[in-house]
């Protein structure tokens, strides 16, 4: 019986050993990732499962540092895991910065792990900038504008190649500084420029003759190997304008003297007629006056009552003759235009 109860107890505490291996066993296969776990070990680059469990309770990307940490020590590269996670725990992208370390090595560019690791996290895009280290890349430089000596706007575009100098990078000027040390220096040339003539006939020789590529790249991250004047065209006319602003200026003037003139005919004209109405009033003032020195000469026995039919008459006969000589002179005027 005492067997029987022995064996009993041996076979439940057998039973809860295995069940708390088994508990164990599932509470770690559910924090470690174990996908990732076996990816390293498999690759042959172990990583402690502990380490796992902390970048997965940071919250960072477990798969991308592993396969970091596994491209890195495929490629030979002295790269610790705790400095992909500290890129990785910075904001950087680690995937790109070992590739950008392979893709400088093949084109036996010195790039270093810490380098790599600044520029990824100043710009962004280590890799992309390493490609342009390799490969040269076409900028266009549009509307410089400026005048030469004979007041005549140029207009133009310049095209050059350039590289990225990967050693240069951390402590010296973009490409839009490039650009602008370049649109500085043509503009130079063409306000040296006395005749724009010779500048539209060979632009190339005019604008670039004396531009030194070291010069312009001395404080840039950028190699420059070539450069050329892609177009050039006339601008503004600085002559012609002055020459229409002045003839717009005799324009006005000339306006203002036509007004003055006429309106000082118009006051001759308007001073004449007041002198005519002044004139007519002393007239019909005159002849208001007649009928009653009429009537006072007759009074007074001056005048006699048939003088003043006389009178009538005689201006009745002239007012007649006057008529007759109007029609007369109008029927002769319409016989002309026939």
């Amino acid at each position: 019986m005492n067997s029987l109860l022995l064996f009993g107890a041996a076979e439940i505490t057998l039973v809860s050993i295995f069940g708390v291996i088994f508990l164990v066993f599932l509470i770690y296969y559910c924090i470690v990732p174990l996908k990732s776990w076996f990816t390293a070990l498999f690759a042959g680059c172990y990583i402690p499962s502990y380490r796992l469990i902390s970048l997965k309770s940071r919250k960072l990307n477990v798969k991308d540092i592993v396969s970091a940490y596994i491209m890195a020590k495929q490629a030979k590269k002295d790269i610790s895991l705790n400095e992909i996670e500290t890129l990785v725990s910075s904001g950087g992208n680690i995937i790109n910065v070992i590739k950008a370390m392979k893709m400088a090595e093949e084109a036996s560019i010195k790039l270093d792990y810490n380098l790599a690791c600044a520029i990824e996290l100043t710009s962004g895009d280590v890799f992309n900038l390493v490609h342009d280290a390799i490969v040269s890349k076409v900028v266009e430089v549009k509307d410089i504008r400026a005048f030469t000596q004979d007041d005549i706007e140029i207009i133009v575009n310049a095209k050059f190649s350039v590289k990225v100098n990967i050693n240069k990078y951390l402590n010296s000027l973009g490409l839009e500084d490039l650009k602008n040390n370049v649109s500085a220096w043509i503009m130079e040339n063409i306000s040296k420029t006395k005749d724009h003539r010779t500048l539209l006939a060979e632009p190339n020789q005019s604008l670039l003759s004396n531009l030194d590529l070291r010069v312009i790249t001395q404080k840039s991250m950028f190699e420059m190997f070539d450069i050329n004047i892609s177009s050039v065209e006339m601008g503004r006319n600085l002559n012609a304008e002055s020459e229409l602003r002045q003839a717009e200026k005799d324009k006005i003037y000339a306006s203002i003297e036509a007004e003055k003139l006429k309106n000082r005919e118009e006051i001759k004209e308007i001073q004449m007629r007041a002198k005519t109405e002044e004139m007519k009033s002393v007239v019909l003032q005159a002849e208001a006056e007649v009928p009653q020195a009429i009537s006072q000469a007759i009074k007074e026995g001056r005048f006699s009552v048939m003088d003043y039919y006389k009178l009538m008459n005689l201006q009745a006969d002239t007012a007649l003759r006057r008529a007759i000589i109007s029609d007369s002179k109008k029927q002769d005027d319409d016989g002309d235009l026939y």
